[in-house]
This record gives C-alpha cells, structure tokens and sequence, in this order.
C-alpha cells in the first residue's frame, strides 16, 4: 500500500513576493510554497519567463512577451491566447483542456488577459489577470481568488 504526501503532487519551492524575491519569514527562514500555491506559482513562472531563458531548462517559459508588443490584431489575439494556453497545460498538475484565455483589452499602450484553468484533482479553477504595460514594459500577473497575490516583472 502506497501512500502519498501534498508534496508528491506539488512539490515545494521557495516562496517569491510580486517582484519575484524569495519571501523571508519573520524569522529570517526562506518561507516555502505548498499544495496549489507551488502550482500557481510554477504557472506563473512559466509565463514571465522568455522561453529559452533558462540555461538549465530551455524547455521551461514563453513566448508571450513576443505577442503583447504586437498591435491588436485577429491573428495576433488568437496567437497570444494559444501560447498561452499551449504554456499552462505544459504542467502536468494542469487538467489539460480546462485552460482558457480571453483578452480583455489590447491597445498599444496596454494588454489586459483572463486566464482560468484547473489542476487535476481540484474542484474549483483558478483565475488570473495577466496585466502587460507596453509604455514601462512591465507585466503583471494577479491571483483574482484567494490571496491578493501578483507578481510582476519587466519585459
């Protein structure tokens, strides 16, 4: 007989605030994700990061800071919405053909998106807004349940 633990699934990580730092608890220890929240915060990752980036794992990012400089066009809505789409459900923790992506706005100073998708085993989806400021080139990506969570980055 098998058992398995919360981690078996999620895993664990250090825990980063909005600009990406590692989270010290009052203590001075690094505080650790657990359960949904490592998955969150590895879908997250996943978006912010330019595909490639990472020396150790090429495989591991996206291409949507290509997309948000682009203009607003049919064909320019439906690629950004599949790769990001196409990037969540690299994660295995996702429910693959839960993700759906719809812009909410997109002019040439700013990109506003929804993104909603589920992880296996979980009854209720998650929601975040993925926020891009073409002017500061900055993107932003909100937690719209649960904790008022962001994260952001300069693209």
């Amino acid at each position: 007989m098998s058992t398995t633990t919360p981690t078996d699934l999620w895993g664990q990580d250090i825990a980063l605030d909005e600009h990406g730092q590692a989270r010290i608890a009052a203590n001075g220890e690094l505080v650790l994700t657990d359960g949904v929240e490592t998955g969150l915060q590895d879908v997250r990752l996943r978006l912010f990061t330019r595909l490639g980036e990472l020396f150790y794992d090429t495989d591991f990012g996206s291409l949507i800071h290509d997309w948000i400089a682009e203009e607003s066009t049919a064909a320019t809505r439906a690629a950004f919405i599949s790769e990001v789409i196409m990037r969540v459900e690299l994660d295995p923790r996702v429910l693959v053909g839960s993700v759906s992506c719809t812009i909410q706005h997109w002019d040439e100073r700013t990109l506003t998106a929804l993104l909603q998708f589920t992880f296996i085993d979980e009854d209720s989806a998650l929601n975040l807004v993925l926020q891009a400021n073409k002017l500061t080139a900055e993107l932003v990506i909100h937690n719209i349940h649960a904790r008022a969570d962001s994260l952001s980055k300069n693209i």
